[in-house]
């Protein structure tokens, strides 16, 4: 079974300001864990959603 982990986005995040120095080294360690454990499968990052598209699967005649 695969997980997404997604973090709600902040006005720094969406401006592409990086995280400190401790959170990375943080999150560094938890995914060196989690790879030596077998459990991680991938981790690479997305774009933050101001480069993305919103979609809606709904029927036209549904949409309001």
């Amino acid at each position: 079974m695969k997980f997404m982990l997604i973090v709600k986005s902040s006005k720094d995040s969406e401006a592409g300001k990086m995280p400190s120095e401790e959170s990375i080294a943080a999150m560094v360690k938890y995914n060196q864990e989690q790879a030596k454990a077998g459990i991680l499968v991938d981790a690479a990052g997305l774009y933050p959603s101001s480069k993305g598209a919103r979609s809606d699967s709904r029927p036209a005649e549904r949409k309001r």
